[in-house]
């Protein structure tokens, strides 16, 4: 699994940038949703390739080798 990382900037200006690694489909708008709620205004959202990604399902079959 690729390490999951949040990296926020606030600039002398006030203005906060969040940048999310690791996280790919929607769920990076999920986790910074609390943020943007705490701090005001979304003025700008650029995604990245992540963000088109498909997260990946992983399934696991257990047999116990009893029927």
């Amino acid at each position: 699994m690729q390490m999951q990382e949040m990296e926020i900037t606030i600039g002398t200006d006030g203005n906060v940038i969040v940048h999310v690694h690791g996280i790919p489909g929607q769920d990076c708008v999920a986790l910074t949703d609390a943020l943007e709620q705490a701090v005001g205004t979304v003025e700008d959202r650029t995604f990245t390739p992540e963000y088109y990604e498909q997260p990946v399902v992983e399934q696991t079959d257990l047999h116990t080798g009893q029927r």
